[in-house]
């Protein structure tokens, strides 16, 4: 009798915090956002090439397009431009799910999906490895949120679930203490402030930024005014390297190839301002990360990708 109750009352807990990461009415929002775990985990392991990497992804635009952005250029003076970088695959979807998991498991839409608790993230590997991080979802409207969430006052349809690619990860969803770091853009504010940003950090800007509901010259705009900053920003830059890249072309006939900057203190000053033509692909991040920290790998796209200049 006494197993049968805890059982019970633990399917009652689950279903109290599955329906608290989802809720979206107004009330709702503001009690899960006021009780919400949030955590901001730092550390401080020595990297090969760099302590600190950040991803910020924005939408849907063939290179061309993002080449002739002045904002888009304007970066590439900044850092390294990489010439032939290709995404994985179509929709937006499987490309953030491999991104984080070195695969994208089957997944080829950009439908509510849900991975089995045995595949492993990127995250396992940091944890294993000690490295902090986390995710900042601009507009998401709490901490560990795990729906979609349309602006209440704007109608925009500012954050998706198919754009954080880790809350496809059952391994996640399921672990209140990974939830409790992937937080909102004012979070990202805070831990700035506080100089407790994480060594591993994926940024989505919202469906207006990302230019998915507007434009790559908005993309281009929100990009330059938030990465400015943050390129003289003690706090940030930290031996940081940043790739600033896309999803996805907008085309589907073309080879998937999508402008992608490498920006941070860690590039050395002999390589600002130049283009790198190495294969790379979105399992590159993983491949980076890994051997950057000695992290081992999941054995999957991870295992095969290219890094990006770590020894």
């Amino acid at each position: 009798m006494h197993s049968r109750l805890l059982f019970l009352l633990g399917g009652v807990a689950r279903v109290l915090a599955q329906t608290q990461y989802t809720s979206t009415g107004t009330a709702a929002v503001a009690k899960a956002r006021a009780t919400a775990l949030t955590e901001s985990p730092t550390s401080d392991v020595v990297g090969k090439s760099f302590n600190r990497f950040v991803t910020i992804w924005c939408e849907n635009t063939d290179y061309s397009m993002a080449a002739a952005d002045p904002n888009f250029a304007y970066l590439a003076t900044q850092g390294i431009l990489l010439t032939n970088y290709l995404a994985i695959t179509h929709p937006s979807q499987p490309n953030y799910v491999a991104a984080v998991g070195g695969s994208t498991h089957g997944i080829s839409s950009d439908s509510f999906s849900r991975i089995n608790s045995s595949s492993q993230t990127i995250v396992d590997l940091l944890e294993a490895g000690g490295v902090s991080w986390s995710e900042y979802q601009q507009d998401s409207p709490y901490s560990g949120f795990e729906g979609n969430y349309i602006n209440q006052q704007t109608g925009a349809n500012d954050y998706v679930r198919k754009h954080n690619g880790l809350m496809s990860y059952d391994s996640v969803t399921s672990n209140l203490d990974r939830l409790a770091k992937i937080k909102n853009f004012t979070m990202f504010e805070t831990d700035l402030a506080n100089n407790q940003l994480p060594q591993w950090m994926f940024i989505t800007p919202n469906m207006t930024n990302d230019g998915h509901d507007t434009s790559v010259t908005v993309a281009g705009a929100w990009a330059r005014s938030f990465l400015t900053p943050l390129l003289s920003n003690s706090n940030f830059m930290q031996n940081t390297l940043i790739l600033l890249t896309f999803d996805e072309t907008e085309s589907y006939t073309s080879n998937n190839q999508v402008y992608s900057i490498l920006l941070g203190d860690a590039i050395p000053a002999s390589l600002v301002g130049t283009t790198n033509n190495t294969a790379f692909n979105h399992y590159s991040q993983m491949a980076t990360v890994e051997k950057n920290w000695n992290l081992g790998n999941l054995g999957l796209g991870d295992a095969t990708a290219a890094s990006f200049f770590v020894g």
